[in-house]
Formats: C-alpha cells, structure tokens, sequence
C-alpha cells in the first residue's frame, strides 16, 4: 500500500528586476540536505549550485535559474528559505575592536556577537541614478541586460581583473543602438564587442560602470554593540552566502 502524500503550501512572489510571478513550494528535507552540505563545504560555488538546485526544485513553473538576473534568483531564494526553514536567521560576527590587554598591549575584542536578521524585512532598494539605457554620445548608446550566474560562470580564472570586467560588460549589454540601428549582442561576435568597449573613452566607460555600481543588491545594514567592550558597530552584510554562515 502507497504512503499517504504530503500537502505542501504554494507561495507567489513577484521577482523585483524581471518583474515575472512565480510560484514555489518550500523546499523539503531533501532540498535542505542539499544546502547543509554546501554550506558545510565553504565553497561559493558549491554554495550557488546548491542554491540554483533548490530553487529549479522547487519553483512549480519552468524556470531557466540561469539566465535570471543574479538579483532575482537571490531575492527568491531568501524568500523560499524564509518559507521553509524560517524568517529569522541567527548570524555571529567576530568584534574586531581594539582593545588594551592587562600588560596594556592593543589587541582585537575578538569577542563573539550574535544577533537575528529577519529575511522578509531585506528588500532590494532601487537607486534613482540606475537605468539601463545608456547614452555614450548624442546618437549611440547601450541597453544593458542584468548579469546572471550564467555569463559570470562564463569567466575564466586566468582572465586578469580588467579582462574579467571587460567580459562582464561584454556579457551584459543586450544591444548598440545609433540614430538609424539597433545592433543586437546575438549578433556581434565577441571580439567585435569587445574591440567596441576598448575603444570607448574614459567618461563613457564611467557610464557603463555605473549601471553595474547602481544594481540592486541583496544587503543590510546592521548595528549591534558588543557585551564584552561595549564598542558599537554597523556592518554591511552583502551576498547571499552570507546571510547563512
């Protein structure tokens, strides 16, 4: 005789870049086996596929967690975790303070500080000076798209700090547009692309920065003081990964 099934709550939650509704499930034992794992392992890479795992798990609609905008797939992610295991997430932070020992030496507190962080209280913030149309001079401009795991995965280890910015922005804009045309990245080869952003000057290339320094972030600010030398401190907590160490 079968095993009688589990009835499992359906949630909607409309992602803040793509603006798309989807539907999930909390993830299940099997799902948070996943996650234990890769955070016991450290890795980030590890780390991201088992979110990108859980979340292809447990969304009820075809979704490519790839090509969704780094944003979305985290905001997502916190949300279905908040669903699964919990809102409140207990985080510890080491005090990094200076203080004076017994023979008088300067020393870090070191003290342990723990302290809760409610997830459905993180909400992306939209910078007003954000906008992915961007013009490079009074007839051509850029439309940019919003970075994925996909195109980041696709940087290799040995590309330097400036090649490796490069490939992002190249990755990243949808199209060139000029008075007459719109020039489409599926169309462009790389190399072609990337001779265009190497010819750009330094003023045009600050716009294109831009769009990336403004994105929405998964981040909070948190103030907390520390029991053994009563410092007060503000963090900036960043990055998925590390709303779960």
């Amino acid at each position: 005789m079968a095993l009688p099934k589990i009835d499992v709550p359906v949630y909607d939650i409309n992602l803040p870049l793509t603006k798309k509704n989807v539907r999930y499930r909390p993830f299940l034992v099997k799902e948070e086996k996943i996650l234990l794992m890769a955070m016991e392992s450290g890795e980030e890479k590890t780390i991201t596929d088992a979110i990108k795992q859980i979340v292809n798990n447990c969304c009820l609609e075809q979704i490519d967690v790839d090509e969704l905008p780094i944003l979305d797939l985290e905001f997502l992610f916190l949300n279905l975790r908040s669903k699964s295991v919990g809102e409140i997430v207990e985080l510890q932070y080491k005090c990094n303070n200076i203080i004076k020992d017994e023979n008088g030496k300067e020393k870090n507190c070191g003290n342990l500080v723990k302290f809760n962080i409610n997830l459905l209280e993180i909400k992306p913030e939209f910078d007003t000076n954000h906008d992915n149309k961007i013009l490079l001079g009074e007839k051509l401009g850029v439309l940019m798209k919003y970075p994925n795991f996909k195109s980041i995965s696709n940087i290799s280890e040995d590309d330097g700090g400036v090649q490796s910015i490069l490939k992002i922005i190249s990755n990243s804009i949808d199209c060139v547009f000029d008075d007459d045309n719109m020039y489409y990245r599926k169309d462009i080869s790389d190399s072609e692309m990337m001779e265009f952003l190497e010819n750009l000057n330094r003023e045009q290339f600050a716009k294109i920065q831009n769009f990336f320094e403004t994105i929405p972030k998964i981040q909070k600010n948190v103030q907390f003081k520390c029991v053994k030398c009563g410092y007060n401190e503000q963090i900036l907590i960043e990055g998925i990964q590390n709303f779960f160490v």
